[in-house]
């Protein structure tokens, strides 16, 4: 699954990655971060089931 998401820096020095797409923000001290915390929420988001265990290497996020 390929995702769109945009970076921004935040006000108060973190980053703020956003999925447009699922309206979905990942946030975190560093890039890296908050590309990490938006890959779980999409991961939270489009898993049937907790159980089913999406893959971290399934969701591939495009910067844009």
């Amino acid at each position: 699954m390929r995702f769109q998401v945009s970076v921004q820096a935040g006000q108060e020095g973190e980053y703020v990655a956003t999925c447009d797409q699922l309206e979905a923000q990942g946030r975190g001290l560093s890039v890296t971060a908050a590309l990490d915390r938006l890959r779980d929420e999409i991961r939270y988001r489009v898993e049937l089931c907790p159980c089913s265990g999406i893959d971290e290497d399934l969701i591939d996020l495009e910067i844009s």
